[in-house]
């Protein structure tokens, strides 16, 4: 009978460490699923970097949050000697979505993303104070105007 009692015991034991096991690599296969999913599509974090204002004979235009006027170049973008004066409008730490208005988008610059309306880069003037428009005409930038119409694919 003893013996009997022992394999008993035994093929107990062995079939908890079984179960154990089976519900250890469930969890290990649902942790490698989650990070696997977590790769592919890492989270996207959306920030409000512009606004839409209104400036005297400007009329509506693209704004920082805390109300600085935007402007665009045209052709081309600032690089080099231009940015001391015309500084880009990043994106802030941790976020890739810019939100505000429709159009927005990022493009990369120089590690950074860089925020672009209706497919143009987006940047401050350093003559600019407080909520004043003396960029618009300078060095070929024309004030970032806001426009109610469809967004180019």
């Amino acid at each position: 009978m003893v013996s009997i009692g022992t394999s008993r015991k035994a093929g107990r034991r062995w079939t908890a460490r079984v179960a154990a096991g089976a519900v250890a690599l469930g969890s290990l296969t649902v942790i490698s699923v989650d990070l696997t999913a977590a790769q592919a599509a890492p989270a996207s974090k959306s920030a409000a970097v512009v606004k839409v204002v209104t400036r005297g004979k400007f009329g509506k235009i693209l704004a920082t949050t805390k109300g600085r006027s935007l402007y665009i170049l045209p052709k081309g973008s600032c690089t080099g000697s231009c940015l001391p004066v015309w500084p880009p409008l990043v994106m802030p730490k941790g976020t890739t979505v810019p939100t505000g208005t429709h159009c927005l988008k990022t493009a990369s610059f120089h590690g950074k993303l860089q925020v672009t309306y209706r497919g143009k880069r987006l940047y401050l003037f350093s003559g600019d104070s407080g909520t004043s428009v003396n960029g618009n005409g300078e060095g070929g930038f024309k004030v970032a105007k806001f426009s109610a119409s469809a967004c180019p694919m």
